[in-house]
């Protein structure tokens, strides 16, 4: 099947629908739960509203789609498979951000294309571990990595489109952030990289190398995680509210020994945010990158 890209169509769909706000401008909508699975619990149902109306809204027949990683993403990718499959859309062709997410793709039904540089991703979704609200700038990569996953790999399919919806639970959604951001660096020199974060950041942030297994430790125990890549995780711990992703983001990659970290910042970027009161989304359309 030919790969029929409609990035024109939703660029202006999508700048359209951002026209009119300003950074973070917010609205409340009115969403019912949709859940045919009784297994699910409250936030999962939650998350599925979000993850429903990023596909309802959002996705158009013909599109390429970067496929993320999280709770509600997974949920969007099975909620997708079954729209192609009664044929309310056609023609979608999925990036994969994991062989993980590839192999729940193929169940759903979604016809699939492995990552390209010369691909060109008409828009993509994918779940936050914590967000700044004010910029909608987000954090990947802190929960374990299961299996294949790449923060590498997930940042830059997120990266490559212009069209970006980040879905979130509230209660991840904060004015200012706090906890750890992970940051790659390479394996060999990994201690003189994490010296330099820990002086960078010193009396605001703990550098913890994290471990494949067991107990976390600042050295990474007897099994520090290795990715597919060959690099070490640091986790940066800040110990007090960081008061902007952006400029720290700009910080690290300042430093030769980083490959890669969990922050990414996107715009024009649309928050889905799923409350108990129904869904919150946020927008933003003012131009930044990491």
């Amino acid at each position: 099947m030919a790969v029929i890209s409609c990035s024109s169509y939703l660029n202006f769909q999508f700048h359209n629908h951002l026209k009119s706000t300003t950074l973070a401008t917010s609205k409340l909508i009115s969403y019912r739960p949709l859940v045919t699975r009784s297994c699910l619990n409250h936030t999962n149902v939650v998350l599925f509203d979000a993850a429903k109306h990023t596909v309802d809204t959002y996705l158009q027949s013909g599109m390429v789609v970067g496929l993320g990683s999280g709770v509600a993403s997974s949920f969007a990718i099975e909620y997708l498979g079954h729209k192609l499959r009664v044929g309310l859309l056609k023609d979608i062709v999925g990036i994969p951000t994991s062989d993980r997410i590839a192999s729940e793709a193929e169940k759903a039904g979604i016809p699939l294309h492995q990552y390209q540089d010369s691909t060109q991703i008409d828009f993509a979704f994918n779940d936050a571990d914590i967000m700044e609200e004010g910029s909608l700038n987000i954090v990947i990569g802190r929960q374990r990595l299961q299996g294949d996953e790449s923060i590498i790999e997930e940042k830059k399919i997120l990266d490559m489109t212009e069209n970006l919806v980040i879905m979130v639970k509230e209660k991840n959604c904060k004015t200012v952030v706090e906890g750890s951001i992970p940051v790659l660096v390479k394996s060999v020199s990994w201690m003189d990289t994490a010296e330099e974060i820990d002086d960078l950041f010193v009396g605001d942030a703990e550098v913890w190398r994290r471990p494949s297994m067991g107990h976390a430790d600042p050295t990474g125990g007897n099994f520090p995680l290795v990715t597919k890549e060959g690099h070490n995780i640091l986790d940066v711990i800040f110990t007090s509210p960081i008061p902007n992703l952006a400029e720290v983001a700009n910080l690290l990659n300042s430093i030769d020994g980083v490959a890669c970290h969990g922050i990414i910042t996107k715009s024009p970027c649309i928050a889905v945010i799923a409350a108990e009161s129904g869904l919150r989304v946020i927008e933003n359309s003012i131009a930044r990158s990491v």
